[in-house]
């Protein structure tokens, strides 16, 4: 009885043994660092300089504030980050005119609505892999308002890579 309980006891020392080293090996390693509201603006305006748009950005880029508008033509675009857990995505809206679309970008798919579950999971994910020593970032939920005749949603958006120049 007592063997088995003593087992028992170094079967558990034994796995946080492990779990601390790893943890102390995984935070000992350099890591990328998270690429920044502003890296990703500057790669998003990247983006739509390549599909022929004249952008601007705007001083600060933060989650549901406009980041950049865009234009071409008549054509005019305003794109802008969204929380993972969507808190805000019914404000994206209040900067549509009655003659604009308004969807949501996330992993290069276009949503009409918030993936609220898919961007949760992924940003919850991403930290979680973080934690354990993994270089893992959410992917950003992008909030577009743009003129239906635009066409906006039919961008190449699966070609944005928001953590690659």
């Amino acid at each position: 009885m007592k063997s088995s309980r003593a087992l028992k006891y170094l079967i558990i020392l034994l796995f946080l043994s492990l779990t601390l080293a790893w943890k102390v090996i995984a935070r000992a390693t350099p890591h990328e660092q998270q690429p920044t509201d502003r890296n990703i603006q500057v790669r998003l305006a990247e983006f739509l300089i390549r599909q022929h748009f004249s952008v601007s950005m705007m001083e600060r880029a933060e989650e549901g504030k406009p980041a950049i508008t865009a234009n071409s033509g008549s054509c005019r675009m305003i794109v802008m980050r969204s929380p993972a857990l969507g808190w805000d995505r019914d404000l994206v809206r209040r900067y549509a005119d009655a003659d604009d679309q308004v969807f949501v970008v996330f992993r290069g798919r276009i949503y009409s609505d918030q993936p609220t579950f898919q961007t949760a999971v992924d940003a919850l994910w991403s930290r979680f892999q973080r934690e354990l020593g993994f270089t893992a970032w959410p992917s950003p939920v992008l909030g577009v308002v743009a003129r239906t005749s635009c066409g906006a949603d039919r961008l190449p958006w699966d070609k944005f890579d928001p953590h690659r120049g």
